[in-house]
């Protein structure tokens, strides 16, 4: 009676370790085929935007570095982002439910991780608050296909 319940108990264990080693298999090759696409948009009071049109797939995260001499914003204009993936910085959900830049100060990064297809167009406000500026804003387009 005893070495029947070893034999049970070692095809017991036998069966979880094989069904753990193709769990472990699975998760790693899931996890390498996941890419990650980050795009760098750069912004600049006297430059402007640059890229001025961006286009990725999606899942892409798009980053604002500024380098203007003033904090700057995001503004999207008809098409909103109202669902992403990851943690966006610099990023908060307005009223109306679409996400919008707080405040980036000098030599900052804003971020947004696009899900949904579209083309979003959106507008880059330094602040004139310290400096005076030549042009008060500069646009952009994100395709996400």
């Amino acid at each position: 009676m005893r070495r029947k319940n070893y034999l049970i108990l070692a095809i017991t264990i036998l069966t979880v370790v094989l069904f753990l080693t193709e769990f472990i298999c699975a998760a790693e090759k899931q996890a390498e085929e996941i890419k990650v696409i980050s795009k760098v948009i750069t912004i600049s009071s006297e430059q402007g935007v640059a890229p001025t049109t961006l286009a990725s797939k999606q899942g892409t995260t798009v980053i604002w570095v500024n380098y203007s001499r003033s904090p700057a914003e995001i503004l999207f204009r008809d098409k909103k982002v109202v669902l992403a993936c990851g943690s966006p910085v610099n990023f908060f959900v307005g009223k109306d439910g679409a996400y919008e830049s707080g405040k980036i100060p000098f030599g900052g990064t804003a971020s947004l991780c696009f899900t949904e297809k579209g083309k979003y167009e959106y507008v880059f406000k330094p602040s004139s608050t310290f400096y005076p500026l030549k042009k008060k804003e500069f646009r952009g387009i994100i395709w996400i296909k």
